[in-house]
Parts: C-alpha cells; structure tokens; sequence
C-alpha cells in the first residue's frame, strides 16, 4: 500500500495565523477593558454629550458648642439658574430678571448669550423674589429655580473671629469654618437632565438625581455661657478704658480646650466684614510685647534649670547695671531685700533679671523653646503668628536680662497663655484646640479631637511651686484685684511699652493679666490683654479686675466648692477694698464680709451700682460700705479719691498712690520724702491720672 504524504505547514501561514490570533486576544482584552475597567468613564463621556447637570449644594454640617447649642446652621434657600439653549430672547429675558431681582441688566444679558449648558442668575433669593420669578415663569423660559444651601450664624457677633465665615459657594474662609471645612462642606449632588444638540430638552428623557450628602457636625469645647461672660467683659473693658481693643481667652488648663475667646471689636460673620481685618483673631494671629505675664516662665525655668532655690534671696536698689547700662525696676525706689517669693510677688524687674542672667543663654532659649512661648501652639485655627526674639548667637547678657521680664520679646496671647496652662496642670505642656470631635449626618464617630500633649516642661514640683507663688500676687502683690472670694487664684499681671515702628513709645501701653483658679487644681485659666487703655494702664489696675470677675462667674457657674475660708481681718487693721458693683446684693454682702467690711444698702433693685469707697485701696477693717442698688450698674473706676501722700517716703507714696489708681510723677530727690502735692487729698480724679509730686 503506497503511504500517504504527510503535512507541513509553510512557515509564512505559521506567521499568519500567529498574528491573527495575537489579534484576536488583543480584541477580546480591548473588549474586557471597554466592558469592564473603563465602562464608568466611556459612560460618564457618553452621559457629559447629552446629560446636563444643575449642582446641588449640601448642607454644611453644624458648629454646636460643648453643650449642643447650635453656633453656626445651614439652611436652603432658592437660587436662579438658566440653561441659554433654552432662552428665546436673551434681551427681553433679562431685562425682566434685572427688575425683578434688581442685579444690572447688562451682567445678565451676557451670561445668558453665552453657549453654554448652564449659568448662574442670582444665587440665594429672597422669598418674595422667589415668588416674583415663579409669578414670570411662562416668561422666563430657560430660567429655573433650584435650592442651595447658605449659613447662619444665629447669635450675631458671638464668637465671630472664631466660627469664621463661608464665600458664596459655601466654602469655609476662616476660623473654624476654614480649618474644618473639608469635613463641614459635605458632599456635592447633581440634577442630570437628557438634552438635545440643540439645548433642548428631549421628551421623556432621562432625568438623574444624585443626592447631596450633608457636612458633618464639628461639636467644640465652647461653652456658650462663658462665651458671653467673656464677650461681656471684654465689651465694658473696651468701653470703661477707652481701649484699641480687648483680647480674652478662657481655657481648660487640663486638656487645652477652649472654653471661650473673645476679641473686642467684633463682627457679625453673617455679614462680610466691613472694615479690613475685622474678622481677625488677635488671639492667634497677632505677638504682643507681653511685660509681666511673662515671668512665670522664667521662674518655671530657673527653678527647673537649679539656676534658683525657693530658699534664694535677692536685693533690688530699684535698677539693675547690665553691660554698662542702667535697667530700671518698675518701682524706681527699689524693693530692698527679697525672697524668691517676695520677687515673684512683688514683680521686680531686677529680680527677674538676676534670674535670666542665673540660666544662661542657652538653657534660656531651650526653655523658650521647650514651652513654646514664641509659637506655634498648633491651635486649629487659622492665621496663627509666631513671636520674635533676638538672635541666639547674637543674644548679649543685656538682652537675657530684658527678656526675663517679658521684654525685647513678643508672643501671641494663645502661645503664652497656654506655656502658663502648663504650669497650671503640673507640668504639662498641652495642643490648645477648639474643635473637640466630628460626628458624621448618622452619628457615627468621624474623629475625635482628644487631650493632646506635647511634652512635660517642668516637674510637678517646681509647677506647685509656680502657682503658690502666683498665689501670692493675686493674695498679697499686684494682682490684688483679681481676688475671688472663697477660692485660691494664682495670678500674674503685666504691662508692656508698645512699640510701634521700631521704637518704644512713651505712654502707649498694653495691659495685661494671666491667672487661674482654683488653687490647688485649677479648672480654668484666663488671659486678658488690654491694648493702648486710656488713664490706668497697669495690668493689676485694668486687666486683672476683668480676670477676677470671670474667675467669679465662671465657678459660680460650675458651682466649684470653694476651697478656703473666710478671712478674719482685725478691725482696724488695714484691709483691701473689694469691687463690689454689678454684684447682687448676696453677692456683695458675702463679698464684702470676706474682705473685712460691713455692707450697708441703700436705694432698691437687683444690682448693686455703686459703692462709696472704690476699689483697689485700703481701709480699716469693720469700716462700713455703703453700697446704693439699682437696674443698670454704672462703669466702675472711673474716679477715684486722691490720697495724702506728703510726709511719705517716694517708694511708699508710690506705692499707695498705685493702690488707689493714680500714677505719682515726682520731681526732686527720688530717695526722699514727698513735700507737696499738687492735689488735696479726697479730692476724686481720674483713674489713671498723674499727679505732680515734688520731694526733697
């Protein structure tokens, strides 16, 4: 049998067919790719050549305080949009919307020539301007309505630099309303409609609605409450001081929330800002020369450092001589020989100084660095400044003695007040913050925004030995004013020479008090900061009685136990005059016995309005206050009795004379005795007025 040929496959059709079923998988994997990966995107293209879309805003997630009370909302409002393919006659058109909604006819005339699929007419509409288009609607064919979502901010001016405000697209554009907004802002929706090439609708097309998806609700650790009696405070110091402006901060020194923050002048963020920076936070943005608050970090770091025991002691002839200059102590007569205590107490400059120079430069500015008291304090609000200080490796023995009393130096009030927080906790410096947590539209948890702390500045030791020492400020020094009834306060009061283009300006001050109560654990601290006061100017005179009188409201408002007992001043023996107005009278009855004195009311109301010796000097103890009361309490410290100070060495008559809220300018020898007076004692003048003296 003959065998039959076997078969070969010529090389050529061996390529041919390789290629053509290389081509097939490559077709097949196309295939899968347009089917499968790509399918969302080819569909949104084919969907973008006849689907138009109308955005729908989404509600901006709520701002409540730490109790739930809402301090910004959203709610809808109508805004006008037109699809241009649709308009008949552009001209006629807008001439009808620019009468009903009273925008400029030729700005509407081109947006609805335009060949585009939509543009906005106006955006949040009133209610009768909404009615007004819905009554034209047969005239306004390619005008229509949809709702968009606007902000509100129910109390007004209340924390205005804080919430911030949003732009016309709802955005966050500062405060809180910025550093949150990706949270608060929610997710956008869309109306998709099916139109022709020609811009028309088609009939019985398609009509999509992806719907918005509401912002979160940003809970802070605000407390309305206090907000107010912040904003309150600042208010009348504003007023009573003549002041530029007021700065508060309210915090709680455990954690670094925020219980309030004020700044006065304010601004309703339901209306841009008029003026340009009013929207500022001078809190956070601004560094401030800050004078005597200051020292408590300079006594946290020489004690920390070893540079100075409880147990130092220390001499003030009223000036100090550093590199060959002359520093002045704010009492020129001195204050003689001193504890560490005493020079904390006494705020003395030349004390302070013998610190700064005890730490060294380079453990000085470790420590500047370690509390961060030249910033960043990293709160979440935007805008925040950073402090100046001299070069390190240019730093002279002259600028570390300078910079221990609070000068040559500047802070913002956030960044100091929250290095003295830390002294106030024991030890632990904390992330100041605002926010507290986000909460998703269904409740879930979207983040929690907890105590956080940056490192531990000083021992729990030397934090103890910090406060008990600013106790005595409050109790017995300079801070006099910011007494509480029934609690410890530690305190700290400063007042800076403001420098204003390079140089330091004589009589243009910026006053200021720090303090925290109660001691021991301390709840809540408080800086207020008083910018260019007219007539007094030093802090223990204008910024610590605002400081004591939110202490006061704050705890009664917590209902905080309090912690000491009532003080048993000898009849007769010189005791310290309480500021009693604006109290009610169980108040300032219970106020005034604590201090010494025997209340006497005259007159009726809730309030007491005036009291016959003013505040912040001495009288004998059992002496009787005679306190008037009334509905409307008047501004407080506004005159005060002149005191006889003749016969009185310089140092002594200086030292009344700031008791009682007059400034002394002596001529003659500052070592003697005061001769003459130009004003007869009792005589009411002024606070903040500067009497001549002469002394010899």
């Amino acid at each position: 049998m003959q065998q039959r040929p076997g078969y070969t496959m010529s090389r050529r059709t061996l390529l041919v067919l390789g290629g053509v079923g290389l081509f097939d998988l490559w077709l097949a994997a196309r295939l899968v790719m347009l089917q499968g990966a790509w399918s969302p995107h080819l569909r949104q293209l084919a969907d973008s050549a006849h689907l138009r879309g109308v955005p729908l805003a989404p509600l901006r997630g709520d701002i409540l305080d730490r109790n739930g009370r809402v301090l910004a909302g959203s709610e809808s409002r109508y805004s006008a949009y037109a699809v241009p393919g649709q308009v008949q006659d552009p001209a006629v058109e807008a001439e009808i919307l620019a009468a009903l909604l009273h925008v400029p006819v030729e700005g509407l005339r081109r947006r609805l020539s335009r060949r585009l699929g939509f543009v906005w007419v106006h955006r949040r509409l009133s209610a009768d301007e909404v009615g007004a288009l819905r009554a034209q609607a047969a005239a306004l064919p390619g005008v229509h309505l949809v709702p968009e979502s606007t902000r509100y901010y129910p109390e007004g001016e209340f924390a205005g630099q804080v919430l911030g405000f949003t732009g016309v697209d709802n955005q966050g554009l500062a405060g809180l309303e910025w550093t949150y907004n990706r949270a608060l802002e929610g997710k956008r929706g869309w109306i998709l409609r099916e139109y022709a090439a020609t811009g028309q609708p088609i009939p019985g097309g398609a009509t999509r609605i992806d719907a918005p998806t509401r912002g979160s609700t940003l809970w802070t650790t605000l407390d309305e409450t206090i907000q107010w009696m912040a904003e309150h405070a600042a208010d009348e110091a504003l007023v009573q001081h003549g002041a530029k402006r007021v700065m508060v901060v309210a915090m709680d020194p455990s954690t670094g929330g925020i219980l309030a923050l004020a700044n006065r002048p304010g601004y309703n963020p339901n209306r841009r800002p008029e003026e340009p920076r009013a929207d500022r936070d001078y809190v956070v943005s601004d560094a401030i020369p800050p004078g005597s608050i200051f020292k408590p970090v300079t006594l946290a770091a020489a004690l920390q450092s070893g540079a100075a025991r409880p147990s130092s002691g220390y001499f003030c002839p009223g000036y100090k001589m550093v590199l060959g200059r002359r520093v002045n102590c704010w009492r020129r007569g001195g204050h003689g020989a001193e504890t560490l205590a005493d020079v904390v107490k006494n705020s003395c400059n030349v004390g302070f100084m013998e610190l700064g120079l005890a730490i060294g430069r380079d453990r000085f500015y470790r420590y500047l660095s370690q509390f961060q008291v030249l910033g960043p304090s990293h709160i979440d609000l935007p805008g925040e400044g950073r402090g100046i200080k001299p070069a390190e490796r240019r730093a002279t023995a002259l600028d570390l003695a300078v910079m221990a009393f609070g000068q040559t130096l500047t802070t913002t009030p956030i960044a100091l007040a929250t290095a003295v927080a830390s002294l106030a906790n024991g030890g632990e410096l904390m992330v100041p913050h605002v926010g507290a947590r986000l909460v998703a539209p269904g409740g879930q948890l979207v983040r929690d925004i907890r105590r956080r702390a940056v490192r531990r500045v000083v021992s729990p030791e030397v934090a103890h030995l910090v406060q008990q020492m600013m106790v005595r400020v409050v109790s017995e020094g300079t801070g006099k004013n910011a007494q509480v009834p029934g609690y410890g306060v530690a305190g700290k009061t400063g007042t800076a020479q403001k420098v204003l283009d390079g140089r330091v300006v004589e009589g243009v001050y910026l006053s200021s008090f720090v303090g925290f109560a109660p001691v021991p654990s301390p709840r809540v601290l408080i800086l207020c900061s008083i910018d260019e006061p007219q007539g007094a100017y030093y802090g223990g005179q204008v910024a610590a009685p605002v400081v004591g009188r939110l202490l006061r409201q704050i705890l009664a408002y917590w209902k905080v136990p309090a912690t000491e007992r009532p003080k048993r001043v000898p009849v007769g023996q010189a005791a310290f005059v309480p500021n009693l107005v604006n109290l009610s009278p169980d108040d300032a009855s219970h106020d005034a016995e604590w201090f010494g004195f025997r209340p006497v009311f005259r007159g009726r109301g809730s309030t007491v309005v005036d009291q016959s010796v003013e505040y912040g000097g001495y009288r004998p103890a059992g002496s009787a206050l005679t306190l008037t009361l009334g509905s409307r309490a008047r501004i407080y410290l506004d005159w005060v009795a002149v005191p006889a100070v003749v016969g009185l060495p310089v140092a002594e008559a200086r030292s009344i004379a700031f008791d009682m809220g007059i400034n002394l300018h002596v001529e003659g020898n500052l070592d003697g005795r005061v001769q003459w007076q130009q004003w007869p004692a009792n005589q009411e003048v002024r606070a903040g007025a500067t009497m001549p003296v002469v002394a010899g």
